[in-house]
């Protein structure tokens, strides 16, 4: 079992908590916990940048590349592609009103950029999984990772960002804020301990 094991369950355990605790200005956007999600994705982004520029494997390479993408795609996406850089002003509930994105000078290119940058880098995944079928490399995954990704992002942006569990409508956008990290840091392990070898 990796370490990162033992560091999910205490976030989650340190984390979830917090729903019921921080006030709930904290899940706006550009706030805390907003902000929180992009520190960790941009660890992830760190780390593939590191492994990038540290393994001998080129080929082996540009799955980690690829991911660096997916991880600077998924950034501006909590950037809200920069919007949260353009206030124009707050709303009834406290919280901060930005421009729509195609009102920015350079909105009209972020949508065509941003499918330029999966396009490449799902091109890179799949250059990655012919040359490891091709040499015979046995690609250690390690499942706890994504499976903890895939239910927590499906509690954010399924169960409580719909309110469908109703007697937790009251902390819906905090614990959907605080699941969204858990998925991120998820990610970010998946990412720091899948590994490739050959037979």
């Amino acid at each position: 079992m990796h370490k990162t094991y033992y560091v999910l369950i205490g976030l989650m355990v340190f984390l979830l908590p917090q729903a019921f605790i921080l006030p709930v200005e904290c899940s706006y956007e550009n706030h805390l916990l907003e902000n929180l999600e992009v520190f960790v994705l941009g660890i992830g982004f760190i780390n593939m940048l590191y492994k990038t520029a540290n393994l001998n494997k080129d080929k082996i390479n540009k799955f980690y590349l690829a991911c660096g993408i997916f991880y600077i795609v998924m950034i501006a996406r909590e950037l809200s592609y920069g919007r949260v850089f353009y206030p124009i002003g707050i709303d009834k509930n406290g919280e901060q009103i930005f421009m729509n994105i195609h009102q920015i000078w350079y909105g009209s290119i972020v949508y065509p950029i941003i499918a330029v940058l999966v396009l490449i880098a799902l091109f890179l995944m799949i250059q990655t999984y012919k040359y490891i079928k091709k040499e015979q490399i046995i690609c250690s995954i390690p499942r706890y990772s994504i499976r903890l990704f895939i239910i927590m992002m499906i509690l954010s942006q399924i169960v409580f960002e719909k309110n469908l569990i109703k007697f937790l409508a009251d902390y819906g956008q905090l614990l959907e804020e605080c699941t969204e990290i858990l998925a991120y840091c998820s990610l970010v392990c998946f990412t720091y301990d899948i590994s490739f070898k050959k037979k």
